[in-house]
């Protein structure tokens, strides 16, 4: 079992420590953390927060414990946490089920396409991402783009794996 846990500013860190903790007491095998932002369809646009402030949650959340095992690349957590400036890679983590391929990003329900091929070629991908200029986009900082970039950037480099390794080992992000 994973869990995924979007944090919003304002969040409590201790709290934070502890719900981590209790996840693993419980024997979660992987823990997912996602920013909340505001974009149009969000439930709640009064606690999300911009792109600036959702990257002290995860650092407030005070150093990661070697027994939280997250279910996502620790140069992600690193950019969550203002480690990193990256740019969405709204092509990295294509969606699929009962009603197609989810034009990016799944949070903004854009519609679907019926084949991968259609997703690839009729998508304008230009207009998803921070430098897009798309108003949706603007304080987005979730895993579905950025965690790619993350990944990217890990084996894209000595430096982003030399960095991925050194915080898979010490535990320290």
């Amino acid at each position: 079992m994973t869990t995924n846990t979007t944090l919003f500013d304002g969040a409590n860190p201790l709290r934070m420590r502890e719900f981590f903790d209790a996840m693993m007491d419980l024997g979660v095998e992987g823990m997912m953390v996602s920013p909340g932002y505001s974009y149009s369809k969000a439930p709640d646009q009064v606690t999300s927060c911009a792109a600036s402030a959702p990257r002290s949650v995860p650092r407030d959340a005070g150093q990661s414990k070697k027994r939280w095992r997250f279910n996502q690349s620790p140069i992600f957590l690193q950019f969550l946490m203002g480690k990193h400036d990256f740019e969405c890679t709204p092509w990295g983590n294509p969606t699929y089920n009962l009603f197609g391929w989810q034009r990016p990003c799944y949070l903004l329900q854009e519609g679907y396409a019926a084949s991968f091929k259609e997703l690839i070629e009729t998508t304008r991908w230009e207009d998803y991402g921070k430098r897009s200029g798309n108003p949706k986009c603007r304080d987005c900082m979730v895993h579905c783009g950025y965690e790619p970039t993350a990944v990217n950037h890990t084996f894209g480099s000595w430096r982003g794996f030399r960095e991925s390794v050194v915080a898979t080992v010490t535990g320290r992000f």
